[in-house]
């Protein structure tokens, strides 16, 4: 029985073809309907569909709204009206901080970098570059984390807008 010449370029050649080539109308796989592999054409994108503007929720609800409008006269009542001569006879010891102290803490509280990059809407690493280039006030804690008083936050803000100029 003779033996056919291999040729392995031909080979290499037809194993890339979509169809096996036909010998008498039918497939050399046995099927006499096309081919097993699925043509793909190539098109466009469809195009993006515009973000419809849906209107957010307020931060600031009435209540806090209303909050922040009487807070100046209602911490200017609670520092100079009470003293701390009454509680002072229900604990021990001294305060750890002063009445002023207590106050200011309160109403200028110390912000973690997660917080701060939520405040401005930005990404840490965003409030970390600022406060490498001098623009956003803060200190470090024995850790060396950075923090962030809501005074400097508010400066920023009023100085630089919510994404500064380089």
């Amino acid at each position: 029985m003779p033996t056919k010449e291999f040729d392995p370029l031909a080979y290499i050649e037809n194993a890339f073809e979509e169809a096996p080539k036909a010998t008498n109308g039918v497939a050399k796989n046995g099927s006499a309907h096309g081919s097993k592999f699925r043509k793909t054409k190539l098109s466009a994108p469809r195009p993006r569909k515009a973000a419809q503007a849906t209107e957010a929720a307020p931060v600031l609800d009435d209540d806090l709204r209303f909050i922040l409008e009487s807070l100046p006269k209602n911490i200017e009542f609670l520092g100079t009206f009470f003293t701390d001569s009454v509680t002072s006879k229900y604990y021990q010891g001294d305060f750890k901080e002063s009445r002023e102290d207590l106050i200011r803490r309160l109403l200028n509280p110390e912000l973690t970098l997660e917080e701060a990059s939520r405040l401005l809407g930005v990404c840490p690493a965003t409030v970390r570059r600022y406060t490498n280039r001098g623009w956003l006030a803060h200190h470090r804690t024995k850790g060396g984390q950075r923090r962030f008083r809501l005074s400097g936050i508010v400066r920023f803000v009023e100085e630089h807008g919510r994404l500064p100029e380089e």
